[in-house]
């Protein structure tokens, strides 16, 4: 039972970080079809944008975590059939 509740978290977590780059990726994309229709001239340029500054303390834990949930998430993706 264990490890069937790991790997059903590990799912669901998976599929909340997909959605979340989902809405992220929507959310960028809006704001350059709103650039684009009413000012095109002061478009964002994301090829110099800079990224992240530095990454935080980060727990080890957790990233076994992701890393596991991110596995799981690709041998349970490359299962599914057409």
């Amino acid at each position: 039972m264990k490890e069937y509740d790991l790997i059903t978290r590990a799912r669901i977590r998976a599929k909340d970080a997909q959605v979340e780059a989902r809405r992220v990726l929507n959310q960028e994309l809006g704001v350059l079809v709103s650039h684009a229709f009413h000012n095109p001239r002061k478009m964002p340029d994301f090829t110099k944008a800079a990224g992240r500054k530095g990454r935080g303390k980060t727990d080890p834990a957790q990233e076994l975590e992701q890393l596991r949930a991110g596995l799981m998430n690709m041998h349970f993706e490359s299962k599914k059939g057409p």
